[in-house]
């Protein structure tokens, strides 16, 4: 029951898009918790230098405290999608607390950036029941992952390298540009931002490209 409800590639909470098709040499970056400031801008900052699409999956508390970054990452051609509300764990929670949260963030997205995410991941990737059928219902599809750095806990060459030890064709890697519901001025990301040249050049190096999470589901 516990690796069904927490493990990333668990499948038994259906359907959910973990990782790709190997062949096609893709991969999908993915950004959690923000946006948080000056994090969320330096990484786009980087994006844009190195012309790499992500997806960040953006809490709508956050997006009410910095509506112009959320609107940025809109604007330079990023995917958005829902990471609840608040960022609680969904775990034992009832299907109504837990639509009451993606609802919420869903209204705090689309109402700052003009776009109503179709994405949602659930925090700390806990899941329970009566999760599927709430998005089912609001057509929002599930993403987990498949490659992570653990930027939550590691610094910048760790994070590289379990980044680029678990990045293949088809993965889905999960960074961070928030950090759970730390308060704004404890937040630290600055490990994340350092590693991500290094991790982008990793990829291009392996030959894998990233795309967006669009190009990537076809």
């Amino acid at each position: 029951m516990a690796y069904a409800c927490v493990a990333p590639t668990a499948r038994i909470f259906r359907p959910v898009l973990v990782r790709g098709p190997a062949r096609s040499r893709n991969v999908v970056l993915t950004f959690d918790d923000g946006p948080t400031s000056p994090f969320t801008e330096q990484i786009l900052d980087i994006l844009a230098e190195r012309k790499v699409p992500a997806t960040f999956f953006l809490c709508g508390k956050n997006v009410e405290r910095l509506p112009e970054i959320a609107r940025r990452i809109v604007r330079e051609g990023h995917t958005v999608g829902n990471h609840t509300y608040s960022h609680p764990l969904l775990l034992l929670h009832s299907r109504k607390f837990m639509a009451g949260e993606i609802d919420r963030a869903q209204e705090a997205i689309e109402g700052v950036t003009g776009v109503r995410p179709n994405l949602f991941r659930p925090p700390y990737g806990g899941r329970w029941f009566g999760l599927m059928p709430t998005l089912k219902a609001r057509g929002l599809k599930m993403v987990m992952w498949s490659a992570a750095g653990y930027d939550w806990k590691y610094r910048t060459q760790a994070i590289i390298k379990a980044t680029t030890r678990e990045m293949h064709s088809g993965s889905v890697v999960l960074l961070h540009d928030g950090h759970e519901r730390q308060p704004p001025e404890k937040v630290d990301q600055s490990s994340t931002v350092e590693a991500l040249p290094a991790i982008i050049d990793a990829a291009t190096d392996a030959g894998l490209k990233f795309v967006t999470i669009e190009e990537f589901t076809l």
